[in-house]
């Protein structure tokens, strides 16, 4: 929890530190901060439907199934881009405050049991769920940093 709560205050501290209409900034790849943040929001969503066992297109929004990451990432784009940066805010913290607590309610040995145990549909795949949470949390976090950094006027 603690690398995660560390990462994701860099991440706020690199949004914060673009001051008014940073979240509209747009790099040359056409996304905004805004869209960076539903992006975060979006894949953690994936992760809390992960370890409720539940869908984790469908708790992205992503409606073609696809195992294809650019091809999530680009349906999630599709899917947020009209919103307003006040919505993407939003849904950003919410999404992080829904991981967060339901983390929080899982032990050490929850996160060592394999992706498997909490998406039955998906038997073969044994790595520890904590794998997950490390690269939907505190291991995404820093790429998001590192290019919203990059538009600092």
């Amino acid at each position: 929890m603690d690398r995660i709560e560390s990462s994701w205050s860099e991440l706020v501290d690199a949004v914060d530190g673009l001051g008014p209409g940073g979240l509209s900034l747009t790099g040359s790849d056409g996304w905004a901060v805004k869209d960076h943040l539903a992006h975060v929001a979006a894949w953690e969503h994936s992760l809390l439907a992960l370890i409720e066992g539940r869908d984790r297109l469908a708790a992205m929004g992503v409606r073609e199934p696809s195992e294809d990451t650019d091809e999530i990432n680009s349906g999630i784009w599709k899917l947020h881009q009209a919103e307003t940066p006040e919505q993407a805010m939003k849904y950003f913290r919410d999404a992080h405050a829904l991981v967060v607590a339901a983390l929080g309610r899982l032990s050490d040995a929850d996160l060592q049991l394999p992706y498997s145990h909490y998406q039955a549909g998906d038997p073969d795949e044994n790595q520890p769920v904590a794998h997950w949470v490390a690269g939907d949390t505190y291991e995404h976090y820093p790429k998001h940093t590192e290019w919203i950094q990059a538009l600092r006027p």
